[in-house]
């Protein structure tokens, strides 16, 4: 067989190639049949859809553009579509993976209790209202919150006053821990607390939530307040260095409206504690959980009149008692 006679084959009619098959991806028993063997009606879509009394309900829903495009938009679809309407089998994988098919009424949505105002725009309806005893809103769960009863028999305050004392978040952050089971996080929290009236507490608070954090810090704080001597209830007991870790810290006293001259987180300590003429001088480490605790080392390290008195086996006496007609005024003491 030479290859001149197998081209004339090919471009021969009788060697004409068939049209392939059209594939469709609706189900040949969906697509309408119009033959005469078809016994089934084609439902028509009715010329008049809405009377005027479903417009007038229509306009309280939408605005006249939005029934405007509405009623545009149905008039273009073909009577014909209605034909291959039908109902989603359930094993169908195009089925759209709602947890309603909208084919049953809901008593709750579709039937709200109570009263109903239409507003412009998309109809809405108030949703059903969840009523579960175990769920308490921030009011119901103060108790527990600030565990004001634990708190009052520590300290001594009634839950009233533990409320009025001030509490300043200073440190707030993510910490993890790289284990052979991978990464672990929680979260660090230190507050302080105080009454403005030589009361002074820091707290720290670590767990998984970081609201959690906050409330451990806010109890521990609470928990831990101690008294801090006062000048004149004003400034400090001369001046006083302390260092931990890499923070070295100097307090010094001040003069009468001098003003607090210190870092921010020194400024908030001193407000809780009713300090009004402080400074401070903060040097190498700045870290903030370091610098309050060297604060609150060194309140509570200051060196009293009546301790350094008792060293020197010496009587304190307060000169202004005893000069100004007996009255004490917390002022300057002398040895004697």
């Amino acid at each position: 067989m030479s290859a001149a006679r197998s081209l004339r084959r090919l471009l021969s009619k009788a060697a004409q190639l068939t049209p392939a098959r059209q594939f469709h991806s609706t189900p040949l028993a969906a697509l309408p049949r119009n033959g005469p063997g078809n016994g089934k009606k084609v439902a028509v879509r009715p010329e008049t859809r809405y009377t005027a009394e479903h417009l007038e309900q229509l306009e309280h829903y939408y605005t006249p553009s939005q029934l405007e495009s509405i009623l545009a938009g149905e008039a273009v679809v073909d009577p014909k579509d209605f034909a291959r309407r039908q109902p989603r089998n359930g094993h169908d994988p195009y089925k759209l993976n709602y947890l309603s098919d909208l084919s049953k009424l809901d008593p709750i949505l579709d039937f709200p209790k109570g009263e109903f105002k239409p507003a412009m725009g998309h109809p809405q309806q108030p949703l059903p209202k969840i009523e579960d005893p175990d769920l308490k809103f921030e009011e119901e769960d103060v108790q527990g919150l600030y565990r004001g009863e634990d708190l009052s028999r520590i300290t001594g305050f009634s839950q009233a006053q533990l409320k009025k004392f001030t509490v300043r978040k200073m440190v707030f952050h993510r910490v993890v821990n790289q284990t052979r089971m991978g990464k672990i996080q929680r979260f660090y929290a230190l507050h302080i607390a105080g009454n403005g009236n030589g009361l002074l507490g820091i707290g720290e608070g670590k767990s998984a939530e970081p609201g959690d954090a906050g409330q451990i810090a806010t109890y521990m704080a609470l928990r831990n307040l101690e008294p801090i001597p006062r000048y004149e209830g004003r400034t400090i007991y001369g001046n006083v260095k302390v260092k931990i870790g890499a923070v070295e810290l100097e307090l010094r006293t001040a003069p009468p409206g001098y003003g607090i001259r210190a870092s921010e987180p020194i400024f908030e300590m001193c407000r809780c504690l009713g300090i009004q003429d402080l400074s401070a001088k903060i040097t190498r480490s700045r870290n903030r959980m370091n610098v309050i605790k060297a604060a609150l080392e060194g309140l509570r390290n200051q060196r009293l009149p009546d301790t350094i008195a008792r060293g020197r086996g010496l009587k304190l006496a307060d000169v202004r008692k005893v000069y100004y007609n007996g009255s004490n005024l917390g002022g300057p003491s002398s040895y004697l």
